[in-house]
């Protein structure tokens, strides 16, 4: 199966969504680094990583939400780090007391629930930067 029609057509879209996951994954990490986040992990970093990416990809590529999902995805990566030390306390307890297959479809639902969020809130930056850079350039379409 040939993928190239994927690659040619939307290789500008996934740099941008690189490019903002990079810079949702810098604030995320910054942010939680210096405000001190123990109860809880703040993603706005990746609003602000997805909305660079949408604002990008409007300008460029037209393809504003895809590269926003993109860079949400990547965005949520610090999420996983931060809490590595707790999923792996939480999957030995869940397997202890629940059994292994419990624990692993409890993972999996995690792991999922935390991409979809991060799906989510890279959807509505990258509609953001779009309508943020259709705003600053009426020529833009879509």
């Amino acid at each position: 199966m040939d993928l190239d029609w994927l690659f040619d057509e939307d290789l500008p879209t996934y740099v941008y969504a690189l490019f903002g996951g990079v810079v949702g994954i810098l604030a995320v990490t910054v942010h939680n680094l210096f405000i001190g986040s123990e109860s809880y992990y703040h993603l706005s970093g990746v609003i602000v990583g997805s909305g660079f990416a949408g604002f990008l990809a409007a300008n460029g590529s037209g393809h504003f939400k895809r590269a926003g999902m993109g860079a949400g995805i990547l965005g949520t990566v610090p999420a996983f780090a931060w809490s590595s030390d707790f999923l792996r306390g939480w999957f030995i307890t869940s397997a202890s007391e629940g059994g292994q297959i419990f624990a692993v479809v409890l993972l999996c639902f995690l792991i999922l629930a935390t991409g979809m969020l991060g799906t989510l809130i890279g959807v509505f930056g990258g509609f953001f930067g779009g309508w943020v850079a259709k705003k600053t350039n009426p020529e833009i379409s879509g």
